[in-house]
C-alpha cells in the first residue's frame, strides 16, 4: 500500500516526523481503573499437544505445527500484549520502537527485547533474528523490497500475523475491541488460551465499567488533534471509537475523505468550531508542556486552549490493551 499514512501509527514514518506515533507517556499511562494488568507467566495449555493449529488472520490461514519460539513484534503495544500473555521470553526483536514506550506494567518485562529499528527494520536485521512469527502493524512493509513478501517469508518458515484492525492498512476501520480478536488468535497460536480468555474478560470488564459510568450522560464534543511544525492535524478511525466509548464524540468524525485516517486542519476551521474540549494526541517525544506551548502559540483564542480544558493522550493508546487505557483515561477526564 502506498498511502502509508492511513495507518494510525504510521504518521511519524510517512510525514517527516509529522506526528506522530497508533496518534494516542507520562502520567496518563496510569488509568483511572488501574491500567493494564501486570504480566504473569502463562504456561501453555497442554504444551504442544494441541498442535498443529490453524488460525485465520486478515483473510489468510496461518498454520503452526508448534508454538512459535522466535517472535518479532512490529508495534510497542503488541510487545506489551505478548508480555501480558507471559510470552516475553519468545520475543527476539521489536521494531517501530520510536512510536511509543512500554506501559509501566510491562516495562521491566520488555526492557531486554532487542530493538530492530525505531521505524522499519532492514531486511538483514529482520532475517538475522530468524523469526518464526512476525506480528506486524500492517502489510505495507512486506513488499519484496523493504522486506520479503509474506509469501516469501512463509516459504522459509516465517508466518506473518497482522494486527486485526489494520488488515488492509486502512486505519479508519480499527476499533478498540480488535484486541479481543488478536487475543483469541494468539491464545491458539501459543497454546495459552486460558490466559488469553482471562485478558479478554478483563477488556470486557474495563470497558463495561466505563460504559456504566457514562451511561445516560450526553456525549462531550471534543476535537481530537495533534500539531507539528505549527500545523494542526485531526484523526479518525480508532480515535473516534475511543471517544465514543469514553462518552465523547469527535467533532471531526466523518469530515475526512473516505478511507483517510488523518488530515490537516486549517486554523480557520478550528476557530469556527471553537471546541470547549480538546483531546491532544501526544507523539513519541512530545511532552504535555511542549504541547501546551504549541497550542497557546497556534490557537490562543480557542475556548479549550484559553480555559486549559485539554486532555492529553499518548497517540499509541490506540491498539491492543493500550486502547482500553485510552478509553479509561479519557472517560475519567471528561466524566469525573
Amino acid at each position: 500500500m502506498n498511502d502509508r499514512a492511513c495507518h494510525p501509527h504510521r504518521l511519524r514514518r510517512t510525514a517527516p516526523a509529522l506526528v506522530l506515533a497508533f496518534l494516542l507517556s507520562g502520567a496518563l499511562l496510569m488509568t483511572a481503573c488501574g491500567g493494564s494488568p501486570a504480566p504473569t507467566p502463562a504456561a501453555a495449555d497442554g504444551g504442544q499437544k494441541g498442535f498443529p493449529v490453524t488460525v485465520t488472520n486478515c483473510g489468510r490461514t496461518l498454520h503452526f505445527d508448534r508454538a512459535p519460539s522466535r517472535v518479532v513484534s512490529g508495534w510497542p503495544t503488541s510487545t506489551d500484549l505478548l508480555a501480558a500473555l507471559g510470552l516475553t521470553d519468545r520475543v527476539v526483536g521489536q521494531y517501530n520502537t520510536s512510536n511509543g514506550t512500554a506501559a509501566a506494567a510491562y516495562a521491566a518485562a520488555v526492557a531486554d527485547v532487542p530493538d530492530l529499528g525505531e521505524a522499519a527494520p532492514s531486511r538483514e536485521q529482520l532475517l538475522a533474528v530468524r523469526p518464526d512469527l512476525i506480528w506486524a502493524d500492517g502489510s505495507y512493509l512486506f513488499d519484496g523490497r523493504q522486506l520479503p513478501t509474506i509469501d516469501e517469508l512463509a516459504a522459509q518458515g516465517t508466518q506473518v500475523m497482522i494486527l486485526s484492525g489494520f488488515c488492509t492498512d486502512d486505519a479508519t476501520r480499527a476499533t478498540v475491541t480488535d484486541v479481543k480478536t488478536d487475543l483469541a488468535a494468539l491464545g491458539r497460536i501459543f497454546g495459552v488460551q486460558t490466559k488469553a480468555r482471562e485478558l479478554a474478560g478483563q477488556v470486557d470488564a474495563r470497558l463495561g465499567a466505563v460504559a456504566a459510568k457514562v451511561d445516560g450522560k450526553p456525549p462531550v464534543p471534543v476535537a481530537m488533534i495533534s500539531s507539528f511544525g505549527g500545523a494542526i492535524y485531526t484523526y479518525e478511525g480508532v480515535y473516534s471509537d475511543i471517544a465514543a466509548l469514553a462518552g465523547a464524540t469527535n467533532v471531526y468524525a466523518g469530515t475526512l475523505p473516505a478511507g483517510q485516517y488523518y488530515g490537516e486542519l486549517s486554523k480557520e476551521s478550528i476557530l469556527q468550531k471553537d471546541p470547549d474540549t480538546v483531546v491532544y494526541l501526544l507523539s513519541g517525544g512530545e511532552t504535555q508542556a511542549s504541547a501546551r506551548t504549541a497550542l497557546a502559540e497556534t490557537l490562543p483564542t480557542v475556548t479549550a486552549v484559553r480555559t486549559g480544558h485539554v486532555v492529553f493522550l499518548p497517540q499509541w493508546n490506540s491498539t491492543n490493551l493500550a486502547g482500553v487505557d485510552g478509553v479509561e483515561t479519557l472517560a475519567a477526564a471528561l466524566h469525573p
